[in-house]
Order: C-alpha cells, then structure tokens, then sequence
C-alpha cells in the first residue's frame, strides 16, 4: 500500500498516536506547515492541556478558539471542559442550565468518571469542525484538520466509542449522533490514522500491538508509520572492518584514547544495529508505509526547521524512497 503526500492531505481529518515521547507533536506541527505551504488551509487540534503545541509555534497562548499561529497554520487546544460545556449548549435549549450544569463541582466530577463522557465531548467536537465551512460556505473552513491525539490508550478509547455506545442507546438523537460518529471515523475517504513511533524495544512492541488492535478491532484507515530519531550508520563496512585492528595497535602502543574511541564507535554501531533490527520487525508486523526521520543528536529546531521537515517528509511520501540514509532531520521527543 503506497500512501502519496495529495492522498494524506485530502482526508478530512489525521489522526496521529503513538507512546508519549516519540515527537508525534512536533512531526504534526511540521506537517500541518507543509500543507499550508502546498496552499491547503490546516488546523491542528491537540487533545488535553498538554500545551505542547505553543512552545512549537512559539506563541503564548492556544486555547479552545482555533488561531492563527503562523504561516498558514491554525492550532487549537481540545480540553475536555470546554468540549463538554459546548456539547450542553447544542442539546440543552436552556443555555443558562447549561452553563449551571457545568458549573456544579459535583457533577464535573461524575463527567471525568463517567466511561466515554470525555470521547463523546471530543468526537461531538471533531465532527463540528469538520462539518465548518468558511465564511460564504462554497468551501470547507479547515483543509485538513491534524488531530494530535493523546498517548495509544486515548485513541483506543476515542475509537472504541461508537461500538461502547452501540448496546447502550436506543433510537433518538443520541443514536444519530453515535452513528455520524461512526461514519467519520470508519470512512476511509475522511478519516486516517497514522503511528509514530521510535526504533527501540517498548516503543517498537506497543506499536506492534496497537496495529494489531486496530486491524482486528476497527475499521479505521491506517495511514503511515513515522520512525523518529533513526540513527545513521555510524561507519561503513570497510571501517567497521580495520577496529579489530585499530584496537590491537591502539594497545599495542598504548594510545588509551585510540582504545576509548574505538569502544564509543562499537557502542554506536551496536545501537545502530538494534535499531535495525526493530526497524526490521515494524516493517514485518506492521503492514503500513513507513517514513524513517533520521536522528540529528543535539539540534535545537526552530520553525523554519520544523516547516523544512514537513516538506521533506511529505516529499519522501510521494517519492518511495522512505528508508535509512534520507535526508530529514530527526524531530524532538515532544
């Protein structure tokens, strides 16, 4: 399966999950700045009060309001709060109930315990904003919207929703609701998701895992696999070849530098090659395209680097050419 950058782009909504600490939030930042480039109109929604996405666009604030950060981009933050305080005024006619409903401590409380009060708040959300259409209405207000959905487990649970509720609710407004909700996530011309992920032991078996999850259990698209953080081979097989030598007469003359060097340079080659190997696994277990962003160890980005990431890794899209040696600098664990 062959995912191009136009194919990516023209879904509604991209979803992108992956375990915390991957650069999921930064890898989306630079996408949504490439879209923009390519004369789309992107939104970036991130879940939960993270805030990661203010330090990425370097402004001070992103709240529940969509606004511009910049370059084309709109980013918005999706707490849980304010979707359930919007949701009320949808269905509550009384808007001054509404408000007092949100209000009331104890019941905040129930809405955080209650199972999949939070999902429906935010799928109820995420289905607005894809149903808005800009001002004259010829034309979808956001093109495309980028979800940065929170750790694995939340995007299990967001897409978990429509079969939960499935048993639980009758006929009504409610069951029309769950059904479009259905429809979006499950229609592979709006929704897709993609996983980011890094070449190491635990990050490389959830994904496995996941994969497994959403291939038995949901109709989701799935998207790409996006490695981050792959090392480059540190030497070449004609150098690897001469340590065992240069070690022998590094001792031989007691250059005990000479001797350190060599073991950091096995060390390297030993991450490399476990990292190869997970690389390897993914591409066996997982059956999706896979993007690999090669590591730049101690590279601070700023946003004209982050923007060339996006247009490079969409530019792997559409070129195939998605394995170790490509040109992309690695993105930050955010």
């Amino acid at each position: 399966m062959h995912v191009s950058a136009t194919s990516l782009l023209d879904r509604r909504l991209l979803l992108f999950t992956g375990k915390g600490g991957v650069g999921k939030t930064t890898l989306v930042a630079a996408l949504a700045l490439e879209a923009a480039r390519r004369g789309r109109r992107p939104l970036v929604v991130e879940l939960g009060h993270r805030a990661s996405m203010e330090a990425v666009f370097e402004v001070d604030h992103i709240g529940y309001e969509p606004r511009d950060v910049g370059r084309g981009v709109h980013a918005m933050n999706l707490d849980f709060e304010s979707a359930l305080g919007e949701y009320f005024e949808e269905h509550i006619p009384i808007k001054r109930v509404a408000r007092t409903i949100m209000r009331n401590k104890t019941l905040q409380k129930f809405f955080h315990a209650a199972p999949s009060v939070s999902e429906v708040a935010i799928l109820n959300k995420l289905s607005a904003l894809e149903n808005a259409r800009a001002p004259g209405g010829s034309t979808m207000r956001w093109d495309p919207i980028f979800v940065d959905l929170d750790a694995t487990g939340h995007a299990i649970m967001l897409l978990n929703l429509p079969s939960v509720m499935d048993g639980l609710i009758g006929d009504g407004p409610m069951r029309r609701m769950v059904d479009g909700f259905s429809s979006l996530l499950s229609d592979p011309r709006r929704t897709i998701l993609s996983l980011v992920t890094l070449p190491l032991e635990l990050p490389a078996q959830e994904t496995v895992e996941l994969h497994q999850q959403l291939t038995r259990h949901h109709d989701v698209a799935l998207g790409v696999l996006f490695v981050n953080q792959v090392p480059r081979r540190p030497l070449s097989p004609t150098q690897a070849g001469m340590l065992d030598r240069l070690e022998h007469h590094a001792r031989e003359f007691g250059i005990d530098t000479l001797v350190d060097d060599v073991a950091i340079a096995r060390r390297a080659m030993r991450y490399h090659a476990n990292a190869r190997s997970q690389i390897n696994r993914l591409l066996r277990e997982v059956d999706m395209p896979m993007v690999e962003l090669p590591s730049v160890a101690g590279r601070v980005l700023d946003l004209d680097t982050i923007a060339a990431i996006g247009e490079k890794t969409l530019t792997l899209l559409d070129s195939g050419q998605q394995r170790e040696e490509t040109n992309v600098t690695a993105i930050p664990r955010r």
